[in-house]
């Protein structure tokens, strides 16, 4: 994947990931705290609801380990 990059120069510059990365971690920490606040704005709307609920209740500390669950379940 490559980034096409507005400048003022009379072509766009080409960046690739590892360029651009490389260019996000030269960033201060608060400028990255924006980014990535910016990016999952941005992204929010592609993660389905499902999926947001699951990682509230992971960070919640409700779900438990598959493996955890089937030994109660073989026990049952």
């Amino acid at each position: 994947m490559q980034l096409v990059l507005k400048t003022d120069q009379a072509y766009p510059s080409i960046m690739g990931v590892t360029e651009l990365l490389h260019e996000i971690e030269a960033l201060p920490s608060e400028e990255r705290l924006r980014l990535v606040e910016k990016l999952v704005q941005l992204t929010e709307a592609d993660v389905p609801e499902s999926l947001r609920e699951s990682m509230a209740q992971a960070e919640r500390g409700e779900l438990i380990e598959m493996d955890e669950a089937l030994t109660a379940c073989q026990r049952n």
